[in-house]
């Protein structure tokens, strides 16, 4: 993978950005599909046929199968070689996360021990904790688990009430508390456990499971993911040698935020992952049920649903990888550098924290998306535990809510970019201040055209920017009663980063190889950014609308207008990616 220029986060929204400056997923390698397709083979060789003994949460079947998830590589995929794994790139990992999707109810056991467990070890572990544990969390003897969130402390995760207390003798660490909805619990070996040293300082540990003092609760009654162990805690005296503690202490936020961005960007690729197989499962099921003496993808509402749900899912595809693109350069470059301060990893890797949130929102909402439309394409089928939709459907629901809430997510990005700006991180009061007037809006199908109608969303982002910095007393913006700005704000951005990474994929593809038809990519593209627009024109209106009033809400609504297009010709354009769906029976390019 050639390494890209090094980008500011957030700066998209702001910046011309070229179609060679992003990653997709057409640039991994032979060794990067190699490892997807032994991940999908696995699965459907071994795990498939066991999805049934998995969701009855058979220890005796999901033991076995950890073992061997471990026998593949997973776990040694983000492992530095120096320390006994693949080191793989965040490419190569965002396709592994992907192809996670086949897994189904195993999934969440293996993401929380490798994709949240093991990685603050890998990151932040002494060289005697990883001597320890790391090669055992390779191999798979040890699963591990995240115990960050608490009764009181969902998405305010910072305010734990777990304490920890230095013994009289100085060697271990008392710690009390309890922690909930903790994915692995019940058979983990190895928790990542945050607490308050003294009450103040937030810091990480690890803490095995057979620690005196730690009760490990029933199983919870789960909405999906039933194959997924997921419990609460008690800690009651639990002493933790002090050479257990992970990073430095009062310094635990940051062993948190650097796994829960990296989760964000590899969770969207996984949602990503699995709303092309409920695409491609719903398109042949569409093929070959029958009513009226046609294949219901003969009809003109189902290809709608059909072409929604292809438009949605490339374009998820495209923000996962282009946003692990994204951090990778900036972990390649902080490798380079030498440095492995705690701090500057956490620089680096919050550096794009507002597009692992935006990943993550637009990867867990198509994910839920896709599952809600293919359950109505298999109507009264849908319903039935004998198809596969209940089951997405039920799975999906937990996407929007852990590793962030979509709101979390939301409010997250919208005040990280107005702090940036504010510190002077990212010229938007520069760029709003010379917005200039909206030029007429194009409504062509080519790509040109597309990047360009592109630019036009952005406009929009500013202009509004603008008027809520107008509008609201800059003291109070991030308030709690201004939510609903800032949620606005960040729904805006999130479809611009949307339709531009989409746009920008099928750009660079074309320029790589323009004799190749590209018809159908295109036609998701157009898709994909008019239904971005649809949103950014509804958001818009609503912010300006409930700032203004009388002659300058109308001249602010011509404007925001005149910036978008008119969507002329969808009926054509999801009629026909309708029809290339089902001819490649459902795969998308």
């Amino acid at each position: 993978m050639t390494v890209l220029p090094q980008q500011r986060g957030a700066s998209f929204l702001i910046d011309q950005v070229e179609p060679e400056d992003i990653v997709c997923p057409e640039d991994m390698g032979d060794d990067e599909r190699l490892l997807m397709r032994s991940i999908k083979e696995f699965a459907e060789q071994e795990v498939q046929p066991m999805f049934d003994e998995i969701d009855r949460r058979n220890i005796d079947v999901i033991r076995p199968l950890f073992k061997k998830a471990a026998d593949l590589g997973l776990f040694m995929a983000e492992v530095p070689e120096a320390l006994g794994g693949l080191e793989l790139s965040l490419l190569a990992i965002a396709g592994m996360s992907e192809s996670r999707s086949y897994l189904g109810g195993l999934s969440s056991t293996v993401f929380a021990h490798q994709g949240i467990g093991t990685l603050p070890l890998i990151n932040f572990g002494t060289q005697a904790q990883i001597d320890r544990y790391l090669a055992r969390c390779m191999n798979g003897d040890l699963m591990a688990a995240f115990a960050l969130t608490e009764p009181g402390s969902g998405s305010d995760a910072m305010n734990i009430k777990t304490t920890a207390v230095l013994n009289a003798e100085g060697t271990h660490y008392v710690v009390n508390g309890a922690k909930q909805w903790i994915t692995n619990a019940g058979w983990a070996d190895l928790f990542i456990l945050f607490a308050k040293v003294d009450g103040t300082a937030f810091s990480a540990f690890l803490l095995e499971r057979d620690s005196s003092g730690l009760t490990i609760g029933d199983h919870e009654k789960l909405l999906g993911l039933d194959g997924s162990s997921v419990c609460a805690m008690q800690l009651d005296d639990v002493a933790i040698p002090v050479e257990n503690v992970l990073g430095e202490v009062g310094k635990g936020h940051k062993v948190a935020m650097c796994t829960l961005n990296l989760g964000r960007m590899k969770m969207s690729a996984n949602c990503a992952g699995t709303a092309k197989k409920i695409l491609a499962t719903t398109t042949q099921y569409a093929t070959e049920r029958r009513q009226f003496g046609h294949p219901i993808a003969d009809f003109g509402l189902i290809q709608r649903k059909l072409a929604d749900m292809a438009a949605r899912a490339y374009g998820a595809e495209s923000v996962a990888y282009r946003t692990a693109g994204l951090v990778y350069a900036a972990t390649e470059a902080l490798g380079k550098s030498g440095a492995d301060s705690l701090d500057l990893k956490l620089q680096t890797l919050t550096e794009f924290s507002v597009e692992c949130a935006m990943a993550k929102v637009i990867g867990s909402e198509t994910y839920n998306g896709l599952a809600d439309e293919a359950l109505q394409v298999y109507g009264g089928n849908g319903y039935s535990e004998e198809y596969p939709a209940a089951r997405w459907y039920r799975d999906s629901r937990i996407t929007r809510i852990y590793e962030g809430t979509s709101e979390i997510c939301r409010l997250g990005i919208a005040k990280t970019i107005l702090k940036r700006a504010d510190r002077g991180q990212l010229a938007l009061r520069e760029a709003v201040s010379g917005l200039p007037p909206p030029a007429v809006a194009h409504s062509g199908d080519s790509l040109v055209s597309l990047r360009t109608q592109v630019h036009a969303l952005k406009q929009v982002f500013l202009f509004v920017l603008g008027e809520v910095w107008d509008g609201v007393d800059g003291t109070q913006l991030l308030e709690p009663e201004h939510q609903q700005f800032l949620g606005s704000l960040a729904d805006i951005a999130i479809e611009t980063y949307l339709a531009e990474s989409t746009v920008l994929r099928v750009l660079k593809l074309t320029e790589a190889r323009p004799d190749t038809d590209r018809r159908l990519e295109t036609a998701l593209a157009r898709l994909v950014f008019f239904r971005a627009a649809d949103r950014v024109r509804q958001e818009s209106t609503e912010v300006v609308a409930a700032l203004l009033e009388g002659d300058r809400l109308t001249a602010a609504l011509d404007r925001v207008a005149a910036w978008l297009p008119t969507p002329a010709g969808l009926i054509e354009t999801r009629t026909f990616i309708a029809r290339g769906l089902v001819a490649r029976k459902g795969v998308l390019p």
